[in-house]
């Protein structure tokens, strides 16, 4: 720890270099004014990608640490980050998201507020061909807003969550002591892109740590063209669900009976959207995805046993 930082970033970095030079200037430029703060970029891949851009920033004397492990696991270097961290708090950030002006500082002036052991904001997107496509003309299915007022707490397992969406470890901030503090945060089991902040979030929920809404604390995603398609959004979906059902039952007490529930789940999501595809007569409208998407996020409750890994992005 450091008394002269208040809250470390963590970034994550794997081959979208082009999208990261976005979330540290943001982060630089606007996101973290006011606050005392360092950024820690953890690079995965194994030709270190993301080292000249993050020494540039160095050269120029802003406060930002570079570190590499090219094993393909997030848990393992989201821990890296963790453990390079000076703050009391630390937040984290996708390589592929950028702050608002007053990001951080929101995160932090939450969690000191409220006391609470960790703080999240909304995730809005920002499509590279300027527009939400015309199978999701809002943009619903990547937006993440509970549109709640400040301070609301988010019980993780009640209902706060509307039309399925759910937390995660981007744009979030944690406190160390009561979050952080073992020596792998995040499960390196779970790191093989099944869900490893999901397993994390319902470990801390479980042991009654309190999460809060920190609606001032926007981040950007950026959207590229190949991400929004529908086929990319059904393998999202049914990998997010599947992600749930490890979760979920793997921080059960009661695993035979959580692997119950969560199959009667997914065999319930299954029968309600295959009806309800043939009934609104989806099939004939292709530019509605609503229930082939329902219909993915069963099937993902009833094979989480052979979960999705990563999917691949192209490099920037």
């Amino acid at each position: 720890m450091s008394g002269d930082i208040d809250i470390s970033v963590v970034v994550l970095s794997y081959d979208r270099v082009h999208l990261l030079a976005r979330t540290l200037a943001g982060i630089f430029e606007r996101g973290a004014a006011g606050v005392r703060f360092e950024v820690v970029v953890v690079d995965n891949h194994p030709d270190r990608l993301a080292e000249a851009l993050v020494a540039g920033h160095a050269a120029a004397g802003a406060p930002i640490v570079y570190l590499s492990d090219a094993r393909r696991n997030i848990s393992i270097v989201r821990n890296l980050g963790i453990k390079a961290s000076r703050g009391r708090y630390v937040a984290f950030i996708d390589d592929d998201e950028a702050p608002d002006a007053g990001w951080l500082k929101a995160l932090l002036e939450t969690l000191e507020r409220t006391g609470a052991d960790a703080a999240f904001g909304p995730k809005l997107p920002e499509f590279e061909g300027g527009a939400a496509p015309d199978w999701d003309p809002e943009g619903w299915r990547y937006t993440l807003d509970f549109r709640l007022p400040a301070d609301t707490e988010l019980h993780l397992f009640g209902r706060f969550r509307k039309k399925g969406k759910g937390l995660g470890s981007g744009n979030a901030a944690f406190r160390v002591t009561t979050c952080l503090a073992d020596p792998e945060p995040f499960d390196v089991a779970f790191g093989d892109a099944n869900g490893e902040d999901t397993q994390l979030l319902f470990r801390l929920a479980l042991a009654g740590r309190r999460f809060v809404w920190a609606p001032d604390a926007v981040v950007r995603e950026f959207i590229e063209i190949e991400r929004a398609r529908p086929d990319y959004m059904i393998t999202r979906m049914k990998r997010g669900s599947q992600h749930y059902a490890v979760c979920r039952i793997a921080t059960s007490r009661h695993k035979l009976v959580t692997t119950a529930r969560v199959t009667l789940l997914g065999l319930i999501q299954m029968g309600v959207h295959a009806g309800l595809y043939v009934v609104t007569g989806e099939f004939l409208r292709p530019r509605r995805f609503d229930h082939r998407i329902g219909l993915a996020k069963g099937l993902g409750k009833l094979t989480w046993r052979s979960p999705i890994g990563f999917i691949e992005e192209k490099a920037g």
